[in-house]
């Protein structure tokens, strides 16, 4: 079963590949960009198990469900991440102190209602401001 949450405090639900693959039209963008799919999609981390990713690796060794479990949160990796210039990275340390605070399922269902545009009930993704379905404005949490 596909996760919406990685160990590092995404929310994997705003990820455009994502909201375009449930619409069944990431092959069609792949297409028109003359990309293979697979260079526009990952895999959610928590059934996949990226070997290459640091937060995946980390947490598996200590047996934890992710970054928010981690006695050493933050971390400098964790903070490297945050800090790394892209935009939506900037929001897992408030995502990991919020998992540590009501637990990822509740985590998860937040989640789920902030990036749902509350006009047409479209999936928003990471930092929009307006939706693109309906053109709503979005006023974050």
């Amino acid at each position: 079963m596909s996760r919406l949450d990685s160990f590092c405090g995404l929310y994997c639900g705003a990820c455009l590949c994502n909201i375009l693959k449930d619409e069944g039209t990431l092959e069609e963008v792949a297409k028109a960009m003359h990309k293979p799919v697979e260079h526009l999609t990952c895999t959610d981390c928590k059934t996949a198990l990226h070997q290459d990713c640091s937060f995946v690796l980390c947490c598996t060794a200590r047996g934890i469900e992710s970054c928010a479990a981690c006695p050493d949160l933050p971390c400098a990796e964790i903070i490297k991440f945050a800090g790394d210039g892209i935009r939506h990275h900037a929001l897992i340390l408030n995502n990991l102190k919020r998992i540590r605070e009501i637990g990822s399922d509740n985590w998860l269902m937040e989640q789920k209602q902030q990036y749902t545009c509350p006009n047409c009930n479209a999936r928003l993704r990471w930092l929009e401001t307006v939706c693109e379905k309906c053109g709503s404005t979005i006023v974050p949490d």
